[in-house]
Order: C-alpha cells, then structure tokens, then sequence
C-alpha cells in the first residue's frame, strides 16, 4: 500500500477544494462584459468574417480563372500535348492498379 491509500478519502476532498478554491480565488477580478460591449464584438467578428469569406471567395474565382484560361490556352495552341495529358492519366491509373495487384498477389492476399 502506498501513502496515499493510507490517508483516504478526505486527502483528496481536501485537496480539491483547496485547488477549487484556488480557482475561485484566480478569477474572481474576472468580469463578464456588458450586453452592448458583447453585441458590438459580434458585429465586429461577423464582418471581419463576411470580408475574409469576400476575399478567399475572390481568390477561388482568381484562381479558377487561371487555370481555364491556361487549360483553354493549351488546348487551342497545342492540342497534342491535350491528347497525351488526357491519355497518360488513365495509362498511370492502369499502371498503379495493376502493379498494386500484383504486389497483393506476391504476399499472399486474397481478392
């Protein structure tokens, strides 16, 4: 048996209301703010939203344009380089799949 199954119970009852009273103690200088304070945070934190959600929403259109227009500009100035992206995709996809099976088969796996 240790020391602290000797001193039971109460130990820790008064230990924790020491430590809540020391909780207590800490934020008693803690006031909540006023309504008109807290809805003027509000308003606040709902704007600075509104323009990060404007701003990140304009990137998107930014960069999503960019990326058609580069897409559209290949494809109008080279359509053999088009083809052979729209070919190597699926190529690669078929390369993986079958050596991910056979490296299945190899250790024994059932399908």
């Amino acid at each position: 048996m240790n020391s602290n199954d000797k001193k039971g119970p109460d130990f820790l009852l008064e230990k924790l209301d020491l430590e809540l009273n020391r909780l207590d103690s800490v934020y008693d200088d803690i006031t909540p703010p006023s309504l008109s304070a807290l809805t003027l945070q509000i308003k606040a934190e709902a704007v600075r939203r509104r323009s990060r959600e404007r701003k990140e929403l304009l990137l998107f259109w930014m960069c999503s344009v960019g990326l058609v227009s580069i897409v559209l500009s290949l494809l109008t100035a080279s359509p053999l380089v088009y083809l052979v992206i729209q070919m190597a995709i699926p190529a690669a996809a078929l390369i993986v799949a079958a050596t991910s099976r056979i490296t299945r088969k190899g250790y024994g796996a059932e399908e």
